[in-house]
């Protein structure tokens, strides 16, 4: 009786583990602030014709501030903005946001556009460099800046603009900046650099304040893009499940065997 109860709720259990999640995932972050360097210089950009300037353009630095930690988020956790409004500021230094963490098409300004997504997935694979992730000792470049001119006019130029002198987003003018940033976009050419060179990793947006905070402000919080690692899978859950079911059968066999020769 206890070996037919133990392989039930094995079944079961993986029966259950094969149904869809509810909801998003959430992270907890607090805001670390950016490079240390006096670095990067403010931006003058614009999109749809209103200006705004960023200190630095990028990348931002969080960490984790919920219990017990998520494992699929480790530390260093570096992102870049995939957000440009008058209403959506960073946070203030060592505050806390809470994220909704999404594929990066259901970010609101990326959209499901698979040939944006793809490019801006190969902006990361030809370019993002890991010594962006640790404020400690990066200290400011001008590929770091142009990385997040190039990411903005693929997010809101998609793949037919690649223009930082026209089109929603202009960033012209910003000699070595708008150069580096307009070489980064000119190189994008629908290769599969992401596989390539990240294979390991996988790009997921960030939206805050996330929706199931409903007492904060909607649209406060600069939605993010984070380069993270992949989760490690867990077992399948069809083949937990296939293991209880095959335990079941294998036991009503015995059963029946052992009935036979009584």
């Amino acid at each position: 009786m206890k070996i037919r109860l133990l392989v039930a709720v094995i079944a079961v259990a993986g029966f259950l583990n094969l149904s869809p999640r509810a909801s998003a995932e959430l992270l907890t972050l607090n805001y670390q602030g950016e490079t240390t360097s006096p670095g990067n210089p403010t931006l003058a950009v614009s999109l749809n014709g209103q200006s705004f300037s960023h200190t630095p353009p990028g990348p931002f630095y969080w960490s984790q501030n919920q219990s017990p930690p998520n494992a699929n988020f480790p530390p260093p956790i570096a992102t870049f903005c995939i957000e440009l409004s008058a209403s959506q500021l960073l946070p203030p230094l060592g505050s806390n946001v809470v994220f909704d963490v999404v594929p990066p098409s259901a970010s609101p300004t990326i959209g499901n556009d698979p040939l944006k997504i793809a490019a801006i997935a190969e902006l990361y694979g030809r370019y993002y460099d890991f010594a962006w992730n640790d404020k400690s000792t990066f200290h400011g470049s001008v590929e770091s800046a142009a990385f997040q001119l190039a990411l903005w006019e693929l997010v809101y130029d998609g793949v037919g603009g690649k223009n930082l002198s026209a089109g929603a987003f202009q960033a012209g003018g910003l000699g070595s900046y708008t150069t580096t940033a307009q070489n980064m976009l000119n190189s994008l050419n629908g290769s599969n650099a992401f596989e390539t060179n990240l294979g390991g990793y996988e790009l997921v947006a960030l939206l805050a304040p996330a929706t199931s905070e409903p007492t904060k402000p909607q649209n406060q919080i600069q939605d993010q893009l984070l380069l993270k690692p992949k989760p490690i899978p867990a077992p399948p859950a069809a083949l937990l499940a296939g293991i209880g079911v095959l335990a079941l059968i294998g036991r009503a066999r015995f059963v029946r065997r052992f009935s036979a020769t009584a």
